[in-house]
């Protein structure tokens, strides 16, 4: 049993390190690593880009950041854009640009400067947001302060419109839409924010729609 056992390190081992490529010049250099593990510091002032079945990149990138595996995890500095999918993805660091992450389970605590998009299953958001935010998910928890506008969509519950739980200062209005709506201590909606739920949460800042028979995708 000891030979197949080393064998398969092995080859887990090579297929990780003999897919680590360093490309371009000055400004332009870039890194690109994948394999069953991709997991690499880095300090590259162009792109990065990682993908295999288990996911680490921290460090610093100059322009975008490509993550996709079945598990994520990156502590970075991203110039421009961060792009993220994976069955887990947990994210924490700065992004200069937008931002754009799917995964079964998202556990995001970033400061990000441009536009905001997460679809998930299972999604708790920190940090600071300077642009807007536009998440997806079935069980959402949104700690993050939120300068921009906010669209806050449930789903994936036996009902098809998930949960959601606010604690943080959203600043510029929006709409929410969930099965259950819960604005925990700490929790502020400024600018006019339209919350649609089953019940009416508790707190004040916002109008209030029942959502009866419809569904939040539509909306």
């Amino acid at each position: 049993m000891l030979k197949p056992f080393l064998f398969c390190a092995a080859a887990a081992t090579a297929l990780s390190a003999c897919t680590y490529d360093v490309h371009g010049r000055g400004e332009g250099r870039s890194v690109d690593a994948a394999g069953l593990v991709a997991s690499r510091n880095v300090d590259v002032p162009g792109d990065a880009e990682f993908s295999g079945m288990f996911v680490g990149a921290d460090g610093r990138v100059g322009r975008d950041l490509e993550l996709s595996g079945a598990t994520v995890r990156s502590n970075m500095i991203v110039g421009r854009d961060l792009e993220a999918s994976g069955g887990r993805v947990r994210f924490t660091g700065e992004v200069g640009g937008d931002a754009e992450i799917s995964a079964g389970t998202a556990d995001i605590d970033a400061r990000i400067a441009g536009h905001t998009e997460i679809a998930a299953g299972r999604v708790t958001l920190d940090g600071h947001l300077h642009g807007s935010l536009e998440m997806d998910g079935g069980h959402m928890v949104l700690r993050a302060d939120v300068d921009g506008p906010v669209t806050v969509r449930g789903h994936g519950r036996d009902d098809g419109d998930g949960r959601v739980e606010i604690s943080g200062r959203l600043r510029q209005g929006g709409l929410i839409c969930a099965a259950e709506v819960e604005l925990r201590s700490g929790a502020r909606l400024e600018d006019g924010f339209l919350v649609i739920s089953h019940t009416r949460p508790d707190g004040e800042g916002f109008e209030w729609e029942a959502l009866g028979r419809r569904d939040c995708e539509d909306l």
